[in-house]
């Protein structure tokens, strides 16, 4: 892969890494927050359509926005490493920990039996996030 490329991919990837990453923490207080008032009675548990308990939700919910925060920094140091390859290398650990994130979700579709679709395209995004920040990485330790 070419340093041009990697830096194009990086920084389109990390835009949509910072937009999705938006979106998940914002998910992910909104579900942590009706899980905490379903599991405070607050709202009438007959009133809610789901057989899901609550504190279910608030760990889902917390697991979300912890996801969320990861794909924001993910995001800003791959935009960081597409302008400056000497500073590649956090984008380049975040893009394996994503990698090993991806390969879990595949791993538990498959042995659910659920979509693949998704899980298999998240790593082979991360795979190729993977590749461009190493480009990276040793274009700026030999630059």
């Amino acid at each position: 892969m070419s340093v041009q490329s990697s830096k194009s991919f990086l920084k389109v990837f990390g835009i949509i890494d910072i937009i999705l990453g938006a979106l998940q923490v914002i998910l992910g207080v909104v579900a942590t927050a009706g899980g905490g008032l379903l599991a405070s009675g607050q709202i009438p548990v007959e009133e809610v359509e789901t057989e899901m308990p609550a504190a279910i939700i608030v760990v889902a919910g917390v697991v979300l926005l912890l996801l969320g925060i990861f794909s924001v920094v993910e995001g800003i140091l791959s935009c960081r490493a597409a302008k400056d390859p000497s500073k590649a290398k956090p984008a380049f650990v975040c893009a394996i920990i994503s990698l090993v994130l991806a390969a879990i979700s595949l791993i538990s579709a498959i042995t659910s039996s659920g979509s693949l679709a998704s899980p298999c395209t998240s790593v082979l995004i991360n795979v190729i996030l993977v590749m461009a920040a190493n480009t990276l990485r040793k274009e700026g330790e030999q630059g």
